[in-house]
């Protein structure tokens, strides 16, 4: 199934190549620390961001896309250099593109079980709750 980019991803990679490529993958680790479960720092989300004068709306936006990208990248089981490929297709600079890449590769196996887990949360109440639901 080959779908359209979501336009609000694509207005937001023009935010995200405002910051250099080493701010950008030290933004992707704190994006998927959270993914992860173990929280973001935003004080370090705003230092990394403060060059580029992102407001707080482009700081938020920024972090959704980030979000949205590798949460979308594991769910499908996109390999990186596909992924890689896609995103300069739609306009992030190369240099970010591999950090995000180099980030996403690292994460890969972490994030996909991450998000089997969280997906699974209701089915699994259901299984343990079947005397309760009956």
């Amino acid at each position: 199934m080959n779908l359209d980019c979501p336009d609000w991803v694509l207005a937001e990679i023009s935010t995200l190549a405002k910051i250099s490529s080493v701010k950008m993958k030290l933004l992707c680790a704190q994006v998927l620390k959270d993914l992860l479960g173990e929280g973001i720092d935003y004080e370090k989300v705003g230092k990394l961001t403060a060059d580029a004068k992102f407001e707080s709306g482009d700081i938020k936006a920024s972090v959704a896309v980030l979000s949205f990208i590798f949460s979308s990248a594991a769910k499908h089981d996109v390999d990186s250099e596909s992924l890689s490929s896609e995103l300069q297709q739609l306009g992030l600079p190369k240099e970010h593109t591999t950090g995000l890449c180099k980030s996403y590769e690292d994460k890969h196996v972490a994030l996909r079980e991450k998000l089997r887990e969280t997906s699974l949360r209701c089915k699994y109440f259901l299984m343990t709750k079947k005397n309760w639901i009956d």
